[in-house]
């Protein structure tokens, strides 16, 4: 039986194997860091999509990931920050608010998927189901209720894609506000 020690490098190894799935592109010219943030952070989310498991240890704090996959992307994603023209005090500070988001906004996905994959209805049927009370429940919110009504007839993935894209564009949004500062 391994001790906690041994249990923590496992996963430590496992986890940098998962991240050994993430392309991080080649540096480009200062115009094109948003591109290619933006495909490494999609890349990022759906890696933790297809590997809900890993949430939990990518969001614990305190956790380093260390090995050389994780070193990898988050030194291509630094080369991105570096390449766009922030100041090198700042570069990890935008590649930690990145992570944040992408992470944060992942794992919580993760878990949403996850708990419908127990229900063992598709996320469409699962979602259906949970309607009638979600509009019974938001009836004396009338802007909460207009604003889910409006979206009802997309698919639940198609809505959390366009989420994340929205998101990640108002983080990249706030962190390119600061290569002019």
């Amino acid at each position: 039986m391994a001790n906690k020690d041994e249990l923590i490098e496992l996963i430590e190894l496992v986890v940098d194997d998962v991240y050994g799935e993430l392309d991080v592109p080649s540096v480009a010219g200062r115009d094109q860091w948003r591109a290619t943030v933006v495909r490494t952070a999609a890349d990022l989310r759906a890696m933790v999509l297809r590997h809900p498991w890993i949430a939990p240890e990518l969001s614990q704090v305190g956790l380093v990931h260390i090995g050389p996959n994780a070193l990898r992307t988050a030194s291509g994603l630094l080369a991105r920050f570096e390449a766009a023209g922030f100041p090198q005090d700042e570069t990890e500070r935008a590649l930690g608010t990145l992570m944040a988001y992408v992470v944060g906004i992942a794992t919580s996905e993760a878990a949403y998927l996850s708990l419908i994959a127990r229900s063992g209805r598709t996320e469409q049927e699962w979602v259906a189901e949970v309607r009638p009370a979600f509009d019974e429940a938001a009836r004396t919110h009338p802007p909460l209720r207009e604003a889910s009504s409006a979206r009802q007839d997309a698919r639940p993935r198609q809505i959390r894609d366009a989420d994340f894209a929205y998101g990640l564009e108002r983080v990249l949004d706030g962190l390119a506000a600061r290569l002019g500062a």
